[in-house]
């Protein structure tokens, strides 16, 4: 007989993160065997060309629920992208995406997952966080500028704790440019029509390493954003 389709794929893009992967996937493993429940959900790993030791550390999982993606360096939002695609092709019902580094704290899982049938997306929003001021402050002037811009009710169209139905993010996901660099804030801007909830999570500090954009870098990333929006809405 052939395979169940999982009623939901975890979609966790990774990039240089040996210290925390490991660590990250047990924990969420463990939380979606409870929530979702055994054998009723996967895991895919979408590594975006790392360097360290990351690939090594994913081969040594010998897990059946765990699938790795790699490809060439291509940058989170775009990596988050193949995995929507991919997750949908298995027939799952619905497509959760975290980060790779720990900060996503599955303790807030239940409460999203308990939502799943009264939107198309559920987005968590980090009201308290422990990753520091300039992190924080980048999140409130992208809501800001976004809200002014795009006139969206979304409060935190960046966050990487987001619950889809699995064929609408592969829908919206085949409608972004290959180029566009947030990627994951096109998605939730593509899907906001369809109707969405936004549960308060708490956003833990990184288990390791070193985010990829830090406040000095934040600027040009916000005006190609504001381009790539653009272009994305005509």
């Amino acid at each position: 007989m052939p395979n169940t389709p999982p009623e939901l794929v975890l979609i966790v893009p990774v990039f240089n993160e040996e210290d925390a992967i490991v660590p990250v996937l047990e924990e969420w493993r463990a939380e979606l065997a409870r929530t979702v429940g055994e054998g009723r959900f996967q895991m895919l790993v979408v590594d975006d060309g790392s360097t360290d030791g990351t690939p090594a550390r994913l081969a040594a999982l010998a897990w059946p629920e765990l699938r790795v993606h790699r490809h060439t360096n291509r940058g989170h939002g775009q990596s988050c992208l193949v995995g929507y695609i991919e997750a949908a092709a298995t027939g799952a019902a619905y497509v959760f995406q975290i980060d790779s580094d720990g900060q996503c704290d599955p303790a807030w899982f239940a409460g999203v997952w308990a939502l799943r049938e009264k939107a198309a997306s559920i987005y968590g929003r980090r009201r308290t966080r422990d990753d520091g001021i300039a992190r924080w402050l980048i999140s409130r002037v992208l809501r800001a500028s976004l809200k002014v811009a795009r006139r969206t009710r979304l409060n935190d169209t960046n966050v990487p704790y987001r619950l889809y139905r699995a064929p609408l993010a592969a829908a919206a996901a085949r409608r972004i440019p290959a180029d566009f660099n947030l990627a994951n804030i096109a998605m939730a801007l593509l899907l906001e029509p369809e109707g969405f909830l936004e549960v308060p999570i708490h956003f833990r500090d990184r288990m390791g390493g070193h985010p990829t954009v830090r406040l000095w870098g934040f600027v040009p990333k916000a005006l190609r954003l504001h381009r790539d929006v653009y272009r994305l809405g005509h």
